[in-house]
Formats: structure tokens, C-alpha cells, sequence
């Protein structure tokens, strides 16, 4: 792990208390936890950046929380218990910010070298 990178787990847990989903209430988990990385390569791609900056956790958590609340937590497409594997149906992507998101995470931002 990155020094200084966020604790995904710990993110979870946020996520989780903005969403009145208690911590022994796993069900959700797997989803939550995808959704966190997505959101955190979202703004990774749009800063430009190999590694997610820790000062934009909130960020990502607030993108997580919005887009669940949005689906009302009915974003799940597919379930597999063998091997585990859970779909849900939209990929966060830097569509999914907000402007005022960008805005923020563009303080972040690198110039694209080729």
C-alpha cells in the first residue's frame, strides 16, 4: 500500500454511518467496497494520477454515498456465490462527479505527459 493512501475498510465504515447501514450489517459490503474503488480510479483518471490522493477521500465518499442513494441501493445486476462475484450496474466514472467535485479534485490535477 501507498503511504498515505486511504484504508479502503475504513472508508467502508464512513460510507456506511453516512448511510445508516450498521457496521455488523455486511450484506452490502462487497458492493460499497467496489463502488469506493471506483470512485477513487475515477479521480485518480481525472487528477492524472498513478495513486489516489488521501486529501480527496471525502471526495470519493461522497460520490459512493450520492450514486448509492441514487440506485436506492438497488444497484446490483448480477450475484454469483461460487468464487464471489457481484455486478452492479453502473461503473462510477468521472461522469458521475459533480462540478463542483471536479473543481476540487482539479487542484489536484497533473498536466498528461506523453
Amino acid at each position: 500500500m501507498v503511504m498515505g493512501m486511504p484504508d479502503t475498510n475504513e472508508m467502508l465504515g464512513k460510507v456506511k454511518s453516512v448511510l445508516d447501514i450498521t457496521p455488523e450489517n455486511k450484506e452490502q459490503d462487497p458492493i460499497l467496497l467496489l463502488m469506493i474503488e471506483d470512485a477513487m480510479t475515477a479521480i485518480e483518471l481525472f487528477c492524472n494520477r498513478k495513486f489516489f490522493p488521501w486529501q480527496l477521500e471525502y471526495i470519493a465518499r461522497q460520490i459512493v454515498v450520492n450514486e448509492y442513494r441514487k440506485e436506492n441501493g438497488d444497484n446490483v445486476a448480477a450475484i454469483k456465490r461460487g468464487d464471489t462475484q457481484i455486478t452492479y450496474s453502473n461503473t462510477i466514472t468521472q461522469e458521475h462527479m459533480t462540478q463542483e467535485q471536479k473543481d476540487i479534485c482539479a487542484k489536484f490535477r497533473r498536466l498528461r505527459t506523453c
